[in-house]
């Protein structure tokens, strides 16, 4: 069967014809969970899931348990399902890509009427990796692999407004980027901080009000503010941010981190700009993806470097790459060298 994207896997799933084993992985944690257990749900029933539903911990899991469950036969239903999370399956692959005898005898033997999925929740599948390349082959010839991916900004927003729907709340387009802004892009927090919206509002529109009132923001975004008090010359909200986040015990390094990657965004934007290259272009010239779904980085970029020149860009990266050495390497006062970064990129 062929590798599946989101959109494929929730069809099948819909479709409720279902494959004898699955791989789910990927970057995006929530909707890896959320897959996993909606094929438990959708092939088990709850009334008899004591009987056709195992759930194992990967770590702790043998192939002849793993085996045990699988060959077991379904009761007063049509599957049994084997949820088996964060399973070491390289360890099954030897010298010249080499499949363990018994592995491979498990995965080819699995009955119709079994489910087995692999979701693999810490571990990261490479797959360049010479293992991984031959365990999602081997996987791909019975079963299907997912690679389930962190959403798009707009797809983020779609998704919170959709979910304040159905808890009789109205999100609008524009406090939906709203919140993704000021929470982060990680879905389960997300989901959390709209539960705690919602449960404010009781019912209605929810306005940037409600959101400031009981949203956490994120320490990412606290720091992305920031960078936009000093990209606006905002120099005493600037500080003022800069302080609250020193009282948070923020890691220096992290702050300069964050506060680098907007103006290395900037210089890439100026320079493919001026190179005559678009930002769907810039996007595709970075390996991993960094940009593909993030798209709204470069276009925030985009409208952040018009005031600077690129020379002055250079000069921002120097700077911080000044600061950066001298955090990691010398025994200045932390803070005065963040509040020195901070006056020279006002002055640029």
């Amino acid at each position: 069967m062929a590798q599946f994207n989101e959109d494929a896997l929730k069809k099948q799933i819909k479709s409720g014809e279902f494959s004898r084993i699955y791989l789910i992985y990927g970057n995006e944690g929530y909707l890896k969970q959320h897959y996993a257990n909606l094929i438990c749900d959708k092939t088990v029933s709850p009334d008899f899931a004591d009987f056709n539903l195992k759930k194992l911990d990967g770590k702790d899991t043998g192939l002849n348990e793993i085996y045990d469950c699988i060959s077991s036969f379904p009761m007063m239903g049509e599957y049994t399902c084997t949820l088996v999370k964060d399973y070491p399956l390289t360890e099954f692959i030897g010298e010249r890509s080499k499949v363990d005898e018994e592995f491979q005898s498990v995965i080819d033997d699995i009955p119709e009427t079994s489910v087995l999925v692999f979701w693999m929740d810490t571990i990261e599948v490479d797959e360049k990796a010479t293992k991984w390349s031959k365990v999602l082959k081997l996987i791909d010839s019975v079963g299907v692999c997912a690679r389930i991916d962190k959403r798009t900004r707009s797809a983020l927003e779609k998704l919170i407004m959709a979910s304040a729907s159905k808890k009789d709340c109205v999100l609008s387009r524009e406090c939906a980027s709203y919140m993704v802004s000021l929470v982060g892009e990680d879905m389960s927090t997300l989901q959390n901080e709209l539960n705690k919206v919602c449960a404010f509002v009781g019912s209605g529109n929810i306005t940037k009000a409600h959101i400031d009132a009981t949203v956490i923001v994120s320490i990412e975004a606290k720091i992305f503010q920031l960078s936009k008090m000093v990209i606006r010359g905002e120099a005493d909200k600037a500080y003022e941010n800069l302080q609250n986040l020193f009282k948070l015990r923020e890691e220096p390094v992290v702050i300069l981190s964050v506060l680098s990657k907007a103006f290395v965004d900037m210089y890439r934007v100026k320079a493919a700009k001026e190179a005559g290259v678009s930002n769907a272009d810039l996007a595709d010239a970075f390996a991993g993806n960094i940009y593909k779904t993030k798209m709204f980085t470069l276009d925030n970029a985009a409208a952040d470097c018009s005031k600077y020149t690129l020379t002055q860009l250079k000069e921002s990266l120097e700077i911080l790459s000044d600061a950066d050495r001298r955090l990691k390497s010398t025994g200045e006062d932390n803070r005065i060298v963040l509040e020195e970064v901070i006056l020279r990129l006002l002055r640029l």
